[in-house]
């Protein structure tokens, strides 16, 4: 059975029909006019798309529904209805191939190259399709060989794959069943920091964060110590989206002179170091 969208209530095509006329107003070449009334009729499908995305990944839902409206137009861009095809059909994949690439490329703190996920995934279906057949599995040298690669690239492809999760510090260790040592977690188990040996550049930080007002620190840190998203801490704050994005722009700003005028300044209160004298030439020169 094939489920369907629901149909948008009343208000929701009013408004499209608002701004479809408006669109129609603006003083544009007519193949672009066409196209965006186009973008601005088929919008809910862009929607629809990072909808069904929503629960299959990271990212917030209005970051998904930009990276489909992205993929609706550059599907409308190429779709040809001479060829008989429903515009549905041929611009849902490229919705969902927008929200995929956005969440592959841009959403994941540690970046790994495509390739090389790519590269790991095709041997492992040369080893699974070797081991369906009753057939030995390649070792390094021989997958690398059978994939035309060098044995370092096919030991960083596996390494990359590896290695793609972070690991949270807060997470418990893995005990061992010969240990009887209570659990901790990664962070315990890092080396102590002498507190003879302070970061200077932390203690300035700590000091301009005071300097700031409240508000402005409290959402700089839930941003970008804490990782909340910017659309989660506007709608807690109760505070439009463009507003906090362009005041922690702001405020980052502020840091960053802060910053080069405090280096300056200590580059300038350190003493010069005299010149190295130049050895007196000898009678013999």
């Amino acid at each position: 059975m094939i489920s369907r969208s629901p149909s948008p209530s009343p208000s929701c095509k009013c408004q499209s029909n608002r701004h479809r006329r408006r669109e129609a107003r603006r003083a544009l070449p007519q193949p672009i006019l066409e196209r965006n009334d186009a973008v601005l009729k088929h919008l809910g499908l862009a929607h629809l798309g990072a909808q069904r995305q929503l629960h299959r990944g990271d990212g917030e839902r209005d970051d998904l529904v930009q990276e489909g409206r992205m993929g609706l137009i550059r599907a409308l861009d190429r779709f040809e209805p001479a060829r008989g095809h429903r515009l549905s059909s041929y611009a849902m994949p490229r919705i969902t191939g927008e929200i995929l690439h956005y969440r592959r490329d841009r959403l994941r703190t540690l970046r790994i190259p495509w390739r090389l996920n790519d590269l790991h995934a095709k041997g492992m279906k040369i080893q699974t399709d070797r081991q369906h057949r009753g057939q030995p599995a390649l070792d390094a040298s021989g997958l690398a060989h059978a994939l035309g690669v060098t044995r370092q690239r096919w030991q960083q492809a596996c390494m990359a794959h590896q290695h793609r999760h972070l690991l949270s510090l807060q997470a418990p260790q893995q005990a061992t069943a010969t240990t009887s040592q209570p659990v901790t977690t990664h962070l315990e188990s890092l080396p102590a920091r002498s507190k003879h040996h302070s970061d200077p550049q932390l203690t300035w930080l700590r000091t301009a964060l005071k300097s700031l007002d409240p508000e402005r620190r409290r959402w700089l840190c839930a941003h970008w110590i804490e990782g909340l998203s910017i659309t989660a801490i506007a709608r807690h704050e109760r505070i439009d989206r463009r507003t906090l994005q362009r005041l922690l722009n702001d405020t980052l700003r502020d840091l960053r002179l802060q910053a080069v005028a405090a280096t300056t300044e200590d580059q300038a209160a350190r003493p010069k170091a005299w010149p190295n004298p130049q050895p007196r030439l000898s009678a013999a020169h």
